[in-house]
Parts: structure tokens; sequence; C-alpha cells
């Protein structure tokens, strides 16, 4: 469970640091305050996230259930880090694409206790659920604001 450490001690040093953090894992928020985070999160500094795979030649592929991660990615914030496990590193964007659909989005529906048919099975069949979290398909490609988005790959295996 070295992840789950590094991203307790993140979010711990993150929110016990002088910062403005926009915590959408804060217990008990309601789903109004959850969308005042995520709108809030265009106009950050810095928006720290993951990504579900990067291709060798830099492209960053995402998918996402309401866009609230893969919105800010795209424009708003001044910076945006990605940290990414060398586990998601793909060498093509099909690579990327497979790679998420089939193991990235059915672990994230499981941790999202959601009830989707990928959830059962281990592996994406392109359902119409209703608790579908496969709803936005991004591809990042660049940027014209050069060096906004920031990759950090750490050489271990991280997340999903």
């Amino acid at each position: 469970m070295i992840l789950l450490r590094w991203k307790i001690r993140v979010f711990e040093f993150i929110r016990n640091g002088d910062f403005i953090f926009y915590d959408k894992h804060k217990p008990g928020l309601t789903s109004e305050e959850k969308r005042e985070i995520y709108l809030k999160n265009f106009d950050a500094d810095t928006f720290l996230t993951g990504t579900n795979a990067v291709t060798l030649d830099g492209k960053l592929f995402n998918i996402d259930g309401n866009g609230s991660r893969v919105a800010p990615m795209l424009y708003g914030p001044r910076q945006v880090i990605v940290v990414v496990g060398i586990n998601k590193l793909t060498y093509t964007v099909e690579d990327a694409i497979n790679r998420t659909r089939q193991t990235a989005a059915p672990l994230d529906a499981k941790r999202l206790n959601k009830y989707t048919p990928c959830t059962k099975l281990d592996r994406c069949i392109d359902c119409r659920h209703e608790q579908r979290i496969c709803n936005d398909f991004v591809l990042i490609t660049g940027q014209f604001i050069k060096d906004r988005i920031k990759v950090i790959i750490i050489n271990q295996e991280y997340g999903f």
C-alpha cells in the first residue's frame, strides 16, 4: 500500500500547511459544496492531480465521470501538476485508451462503490449504466501556455 501511504501524506501535508486547499475528499460534503470546490479549481494557482495514462511521447489520456478532474487540466489553473507511476506509461494512444478502459476504470468504479458491469466483470463492456463513470474521454496533446502542465513520473507503480 505504498500509494495509500504516499497519498495520505500528501493530503496531510497540504491540509496542515499554509495553503488554500479545495478538499473534495472532506467528509460530509454536500453535492453543492463539491460543485463549489470544482468551480473554484478553475481559479487555483496549482491543480494537483493524477492521470489514467501517459504515452511515451507525452500525451495524457483520461476518462472522467463528471469532468471535475479533466476540466481544470484543460483550462483554468495557472499550473497543473500531474503525478503518475510508471505503470501508467503506454506506447501509443490506443494503448492508453485500452489501459484506462480495461484497468483503471473498473478499479476506479469499485473504489467509488459503483454497481456497474465493470465492477463485477473486472473489464469494460462500454455499458450505459446510470452509475457509469466513463463519460468524458479526454486526450491532451499539448497546451498553448508553455509548461503549464508538468508531469512528475514516479519510478514505481502507483494507482491504477
